[in-house]
């Protein structure tokens, strides 16, 4: 696959000429992951699928595994029970606390203003099964929102077929064109 290989330049510092396959900006163009961590993310999340034959779950990966980017990774379990799904935070990484002002464990995306385009996404990857990447998005929903962010959202599911639970990739940055 062209995307896998893209992204390993990506994470080794190589050139990219091409846009990768299978990461998805919001508008569904093909996007370039453009920072190295979410980018060995994806390789990651990938390389599970690939080996599993399914999306992964979180038991099948370690934390030890991504020990460099525990700081930038969020675990959000999906409840589908009710009318419409509940995204609620199992973990936040410190980096995400600091940079937007909030410890987002133990809260659901709905607890938050100006979180109705960050729920959207959500439901639209458990309903595609398909990751996303966007970038440049102002965090409207956190008290820092004068920051700007890129996302990277990793479906995982317990049976292969319904996602239980997101794995975000998350760094703040100033506003970039």
């Amino acid at each position: 696959m062209a995307g896998i290989s893209i992204l390993r330049d990506l994470v080794s510092g190589g050139s990219a000429g091409a846009p990768s396959a299978g990461v998805l900006y919001e508008d569904n163009a093909e996007a370039i992951i453009r920072q190295s961590e979410l980018a060995a993310l994806y390789q990651f999340w990938i390389d599970k699928k690939s080996s599993l034959g399914k999306l992964p779950c979180r038991g099948d990966f370690s934390p030890l595994e991504l020990t460099r980017l525990l700081p930038h990774i969020a675990l959000v379990d999906v409840d589908t029970k009710g009318h419409s799904p509940e995204f609620t935070f199992r973990l936040c990484g410190t980096q995400i606390a600091e940079d937007s002002g909030v410890d987002l464990t133990g809260k659901t995306w709905s607890q938050f203003p100006n979180s109705d385009d960050v729920i959207k996404r959500a439901v639209t990857l458990t309903h595609n099964l398909q990751p996303y990447y966007a970038t440049n998005i102002q965090a409207k929903w956190a008290p820092k929102n004068f920051h700007h962010y890129s996302v990277l959202a990793l479906p995982l599911s317990k049976d292969g077929d319904t996602v239980d639970m997101i794995l975000y990739g998350i760094m703040f940055h100033p506003f970039s064109s």
